[in-house]
């Protein structure tokens, strides 16, 4: 005969309990925890069984077991999940037993409980012998491979961050067996959010934010370790959010040295405590974590500026190929395959012979002598046409080509004009787009590698966001100049604005030690103008003059009106303007020097005639450049423009 005493005010309940145990037993019932409490002081059950309805909270349980130590504790749960039972094992109870319940599972609990005898004093153990250490130790063994094959998988989720966040939950689950984890992680224009979790409800996850104003977020960027629900003496509001989530411990994640997530973790579904070893092991996965979403981060900003660079390059009319040092083709834009009429999945990865044997020569003598080859002239039978190309040998051994289809007739000197635009593109494209991304593939191929290494991390974090930066320069330059400006018309003094444009350039040109003479004009009278985007294009022209004086010089600046119109010149001591290079300066992206995008008096020109005014390089027997910027006056333009 066993004595079991019940704890539960439900009429149906007792009699369903009185019904399933055996007849033999003496079962007693009491409806509170206190009533039971006091029987206890004078009552011994082999078994005590307790109603969640009654004992609605894991503290009750502990009351329960604090009193009867050598009791077993039965709990009948309403809840049937993994979080519910390992509170309650972890308060104290031998069984947690779901309801409704069976007959056979109530009384297979009981008669386990009874067989497993009383809770004896850990105070009266022994020490553990070295069979019972080596348990321990090897199950923690197992415990930290786990956690490196999740690790090992977590390198291949660098281009899917959730699908990265939904491995970290797994690997959190199946390396701490917890009833409840999450990873939250700092989304923009969200704050921080549950980006996945396992045995938390799906609508409590969605809802969620945190910021970092107050709260655990706010905790975990000051403290930056793991925090310890139980144990950690949080402020309120940090604890309020911990029980929101079920979480038992939280392990910041941090991304350039900065908290941006958290790994949370419920308790056991065994109901047994954390050991000191599994608080070191989740810490370090987060550590590993952190570096993992690190990682993920830049990729994804190298993914967006390939796209980006995609974009330009699909968006050329020209041709574009880049010839990897193997001979053979790495890359081609859309224009290349309509010009020559092929398919990029069958030229890609192929020999450049592909392209035709003339397009090839031309590459493979390039790569050969490593000087570039510019407008090159290159039948292709193929297509039966000509092409105008330019070849430029990349720093790695490869080459960039820019090519297009030429008219049927290339005589005339306006055609011939047009060749510095291939010539910029070879050259630029490659020294300012195609060797940061040689940089930026060097340090992807070795990421999987070496990304444990703290120097190879931030020296990858520089210099990839430093490649970056460049081309996104030169995207931003090229839309930059595609951008039609709208000026903003008003009258104004040019003599004003050459000054206010010569003050920007005080510094340099006291720096490059350029003496700088001005006449201005005071009958001059004022213009229709955008003050903002005539001085530009002034600007672009000065630059272009101090840059062609790099070891001192003297620059002349005057203004003059004539009949209808006012006009500002410019000379240089330069070394002026070679004859066959005259006709080309306003051409968009020529230059003769070796950085630069070639823009800049292709621009000034661009304004200028938007104000129904002309851009000129004059003849100087004086040697050196002088341009000249000349613009309606007001009464001309009022003429010319009547209803304005």
């Amino acid at each position: 005969m066993k004595v079991v005493l019940i704890i539960a005010d439900d009429q149906g309940l007792r009699a369903s309990l009185r019904a399933a145990l055996p007849e033999t037993d003496l079962v007693l019932f009491e409806t509170t925890v206190d009533t039971a409490l006091r029987r206890l002081i004078s009552l011994q059950p082999d078994v005590l069984i307790v109603d969640d309805a009654v004992a609605v909270s894991d503290s009750a349980v502990g009351r329960l077991r604090e009193n009867t130590p050598g009791i077993p504790l039965i709990v009948l749960s309403t809840r049937n999940d993994q979080e519910t039972r390992a509170h309650f094992l972890l308060a104290g109870a031998r069984e947690c037993i779901p309801k409704p319940f069976s007959c056979e599972a109530l009384r297979a609990a009981m008669d386990k409980c009874v067989a497993r005898g009383e809770y004896p004093d850990p105070r009266t153990l022994p020490m553990p012998g070295p069979a019972v250490m080596e348990v321990s130790h090897a199950a923690a063994i197992g415990q930290h491979q786990t956690a490196l094959r999740w690790l090992s998988r977590l390198s291949g989720h660098m281009r899917d961050p959730q699908q990265l966040a939904c491995s970290l939950s797994d690997a959190l689950a199946d390396v701490f067996h917890a009833a409840r984890c999450a990873v939250l992680l700092e989304t923009e224009g969200e704050g921080v959010r549950v980006v996945a979790s396992a045995g938390l409800p799906n609508g409590l996850s969605d809802s969620l934010r945190f910021g970092f104003s107050d709260g655990l977020m706010r905790w975990l960027e000051q403290h930056v370790c793991l925090i310890d629900r139980l144990t950690n003496g949080a402020d309120d509001e940090t604890m309020k959010e911990l029980q929101v989530l079920g979480a038992r411990l939280a392990a910041p994640l941090l991304v350039s040295g900065r908290v941006c997530g958290a790994l949370v973790l419920g308790e056991k579904s065994s109901g047994i405590n954390y050991s000191m070893e599994e608080r070191d092991l989740l810490t370090a996965l987060a550590r590993s974590a952190s570096t993992s979403l690190e990682n993920a981060e830049l990729y994804q900003n190298v993914y967006r500026q390939q796209h980006r660079l995609d974009a330009v390059l699909g968006n050329l009319r020209t041709g574009v190929v880049v010839v990897s040092p193997d001979r053979r083709v790495s890359l081609m834009n859309k224009a290349t395959e309509r010009i020559l009429q092929v398919r990029g999945t069958d030229v890609l990865g192929r020999s450049v012979q592909k392209l035709g044997s003339g397009f090839a020569d031309v590459i493979l003598r390039t790569m050969k002598e490593g000087k570039p080859r510019l407008r090159q002239e290159v039948h292709d039978p193929a297509i039966n046409a000509t092409l105008g190309l330019s070849a430029t040998p990349l720093d790695d051994g490869g080459v960039v080509v820019v090519f297009s289809r030429l008219p049927e007739e290339q005589a005339s000197r306006e055609d011939i004009a047009y060749s510095p635009f291939w010539e910029y593109l070879a050259s630029r494209v490659a020294q300012e787009i195609k060797n940061p991304m040689v940089a930026i593939n060097t340090f992807a191929q070795l990421l999987p590698k070496k990304y444990d290494t703290e120097d190879f991390r931030q020296a990858f974090s520089e210099t990839v966001q430093q490649e970056i930066a460049r081309i996104n320069n030169v995207a931003e330059t090229l839309f930059e100049f595609a951008r039609h400006p709208r000026l903003t018309l008003k009258q104004a003094n040019i003599n004003d604005t050459v000054k206010g444009v010569l003050r920007s350039f005080e510094d340099e040109l006291r720096a490059r030690s350029i003496e700088v003479e001005t006449a201005y004009d005071p009958n001059l009278p004022d213009v229709e103008l955008d003050p903002v985007y005539f001085a530009q294009a002034l600007h672009n022209v000065v630059q272009n003059s101090i840059d062609a004086m790099p070891g001192g010089g003297k620059l002349n600046v005057s203004t003059r009106s004539g009949s209808d119109r006012c006009e500002v010149m410019v000379h240089d001591s330069g070394p002026g303007i070679p004859e066959q290079d005259a006709p080309l300066i306003f051409m968009p992206f020529f230059s003769t020097k070796e950085q630069g995008m070639g823009l800049g008096l292709t621009t000034a020109n661009r304004i200028i005639k938007q104000h129904r005014g002309e851009l000129k390089l004059l003849s100087s027997e004086e040697g050196g450049s002088t341009f000249a910027l000349s613009v309606p006056s007001s009464q001309t333009s009022h003429a010319d423009h009547p209803g304005d």
